[in-house]
């Protein structure tokens, strides 16, 4: 008995420092005491969930927080139905697709503005990071068509692993530029992700 509790411990440990497994190609989390954390060139940022949803539109969406090392904040408005992952745009008052539920080889789409394109070119990528190597990655294309967004690259290449969600990105020649570093599931308060 003594050892089935002391592994169960450990176990509880090691998942709770390493990945674990959070299933589907955007992670919806309910609960704020769930975070990713991801490097990003010589910096770092967060991402977790609000407890609360947001009404846009007549429409229940999740509130994804994306906490930038140097102190700025990006809000995405998530959900889901049996087709698509959207997110919307409080800007432009709008919804677009970001993925597929069930991407498949060739799946296009674009933002709402027609500012970027977006296509499924593989549903079975290798994607290998300093933290992980990911298999069956879905990958994505994806081409600014206005210069909308002049800070962004014009092209570049979206990763989403089908246990971990949003894995990581590379430029058009291969760089990775932000990648996957750590998940944490039911934080307790005063853990620190981010720090190994």
């Amino acid at each position: 008995m003594k050892k089935i509790v002391i592994v169960l411990f450990i176990s509880v440990i090691l998942c709770s420092f390493t990945y674990c497994s959070i299933n589907g190609y955007i992670t919806l989390f309910e609960d704020s005491s769930s975070a990713k954390y991801f490097k990003y060139g010589k910096s770092h940022y967060f991402e977790y969930f609000d407890n609360e949803k947001e009404t846009l539109n007549s429409k229940q969406y999740y509130v994804c927080y994306r906490t930038y090392g140097w102190g700025d904040v990006d809000t995405t408005y998530y959900r889901k139905d049996d087709v698509n992952y959207y997110h919307f745009d409080k800007k432009t008052m709008s919804e677009s697709v970001s993925l597929p539920i069930s991407p498949k080889l060739g799946d296009k789409w674009f933002e709402s503005d027609k500012s970027w394109s977006y296509e499924v070119i593989s549903v079975d990528e290798k994607f290998k990071t300093p933290a992980k190597k990911y298999k069956n990655c879905v990958k994505v294309h994806c081409l600014q068509l206005t210069n909308k967004n002049k800070e962004k690259s014009k092209e570049y290449f979206l990763f989403y692993s089908p246990e971990f969600g949003y894995v990581g990105n590379v430029n058009s020649q291969g760089k990775v530029l932000s990648y996957l570093s750590q998940v944490k599931l039911n934080a307790k308060e005063g853990e620190i992700i981010g720090k190994k």
